[in-house]
C-alpha cells in the first residue's frame, strides 16, 4: 500500500545517503604520501570501499524496484484466497446427501429456485447435482426446463420447449439416441452424481 512504498523510498534514500557519506569520507582521508605529480589528478580509495558501495547501491536500487511487485502479489494471494473462500461456501450451501434411487417428483424441490442450493436434474437415468451450471440450469438460465426433473429427452432432441403427450409417445431414433449419449459423457464428466432414477428404462435410450 502507500504507507508501504513510502518505507521503502525511504529507506532506499537513507542507504544511497550514507552510501554517498562513506565515499566522500573516503575520498577526503587521502594518504599521505601521494606522489606531487599525482595528488591533483588521482584519489587513493580503498577497493573494498568502492566495491562496498557499489554492491548497496544495487542491493537497493533492486529491492526498491521489487517492493511493487511484492505488493501486487499480496494483493493478487488475498483476491485469491477470498475467490478460494467463496467457492467452497458455494459448494457448502449446494451439497445434497447421495442416495441409491430418487424419485422424478423428488427433483422438482430442487429445480434452481434456491439461488444457493443444490440443482438436480436426471439424464439417462442418472441424477447429478449441476449447480456448478446454475448460469445455465438455474432460473434465468438457457437450459432451465431441464432442472428439477428428468431432462433425456430435451438433450437428445436439442431441445427446449415441451412435448406434447402425442410426442412423448415417439421412440428416440438412432440420431436422437447418439446425441443424447453425447450429453450424457460431457454431464457426467462435469457434475457430481447423487443417485439412480426410479423407473428409468434402459431401453428407451440404449443404442
Amino acid at each position: 500500500d502507500a504507507t508501504m512504498m513510502s518505507s521503502a523510498f525511504i529507506f532506499a534514500f537513507i542507504l544511497i545517503a550514507s552510501i554517498a557519506c562513506s565515499i566522500v569520507e573516503a575520498f577526503t582521508n587521502k594518504k599521505s604520501t601521494y606522489n606531487e605529480r599525482r595528488s591533483n589528478t588521482k584519489l587513493d580509495v580503498e577497493p573494498a570501499v568502492i566495491a562496498g558501495a557499489a554492491v548497496a547501491a544495487v542491493g537497493a536500487i533492486t529491492w526498491l524496484s521489487g517492493a511493487n511487485d511484492r505488493e501486487q502479489q499480496s494483493k493478487y494471494a488475498e483476491l485469491e484466497a477470498k475467490e478460494r473462500a467463496y467457492q467452497e461456501e458455494r459448494e457448502r450451501l449446494a451439497y445434497i446427501e447421495p442416495k441409491d434411487v430418487w424419485r422424478e417428483g423428488e427433483l422438482k424441490a430442487y429445480d434452481g429456485s434456491d439461488e444457493d442450493g443444490p440443482l438436480l436434474m436426471a439424464v439417462k437415468g442418472d441424477v447429478f447435482n449441476v449447480w456448478k451450471g446454475r448460469n445455465f440450469y438455474g432460473p434465468t438460465g438457457e437450459y432451465h426446463i431441464m432442472a428439477g426433473r428428468d431432462s433425456t429427452r430435451f438433450l437428445a432432441k436439442n431441445r427446449l420447449e415441451e412435448e406434447s403427450e402425442d410426442e412423448k409417445r415417439v421412440e428416440l431414433n438412432i440420431a436422437e439416441r447418439a446425441n443424447l449419449e453425447a450429453w450424457y459423457w460431457t454431464i457426467k464428466n462435469k457434475y457430481q452424481l447423487l443417485g439412480r432414477l426410479e423407473g428409468y428404462d434402459p431401453k428407451s435410450t440404449e443404442m
